[in-house]
This record gives structure tokens, C-alpha cells and sequence, in this order.
């Protein structure tokens, strides 16, 4: 994670800093398909841990069509949670939103 800031103009003009950090996290958790019909399957994932990070977290769930055997699209919702500090570095964050994708299984 890496931030930069720069101000042109005014009181602050040519004023700059960045912070960043690195971290490694183990994650665990469960991920399961339930199929409607040959085509139509629910599909969703929930994970949780730790590490660097104080805590991590990713949920999602959508729903997908298997085109055959070795395509599918998905289309769902999903939110990601990192709370990670370290020496004055704050990175308190949960991103979500809309998915859609396509699967490849092999």
C-alpha cells in the first residue's frame, strides 16, 4: 500500500509526502457452489485472518451460468476488510461492491 499527495498552487504549492507499507496476512476460510440447475448455480466465499494486519476479512456471493465444461460468468456482490496498522501508518479499509467475471475451470 502506497500513498502519495503533492498540492500545486496556493499556500501548500510544491508541498509533498507519501507513506506506504508491506504486509503478509494468512487467510481461511470456506467457499461452496450450489447448482439450481446444470447451468445456474449459486456460488460464495467467506475468509478470515490475520498477520501483518490486525484483521482481514472477504465475503462475497453471486451467481453464475456455466456456459460448458470449462466456462462460466459470475455476477454477484463482494466486500474486503483490512485493519492493519504499523508506526503511525493507518490502513483501516473495507471496499465492496458490485463482481461479474468470467470462470475458467481446468
Amino acid at each position: 500500500m502506497d500513498t502519495d499527495i503533492s498540492f500545486n498552487g496556493g499556500i501548500l504549492d510544491g508541498v509533498s509526502r507519501s507513506d506506504g507499507a508491506t504486509w503478509v496476512d494468512g487467510l481461511v476460510g470456506i467457499r461452496g457452489n450450489y447448482s439450481f440447475t446444470p447451468e445456474i448455480y449459486f456460488t460464495g466465499w467467506g475468509l478470515v485472518g490475520a498477520g501483518g494486519a490486525d484483521l482481514d476479512w472477504d465475503v462475497a456471493a453471486g451467481l453464475g451460468y456455466r456456459f460448458n465444461d470449462r466456462f462460466s460468468m459470475v455476477a454477484g456482490y463482494r466486500a474486503l476488510g483490512v485493519d492493519y496498522s504499523d508506526d503511525g501508518f493507518l490502513f483501516d479499509v473495507v471496499q465492496q461492491g458490485p463482481i461479474f467475471g468470467l470462470v475458467v475451470h481446468f
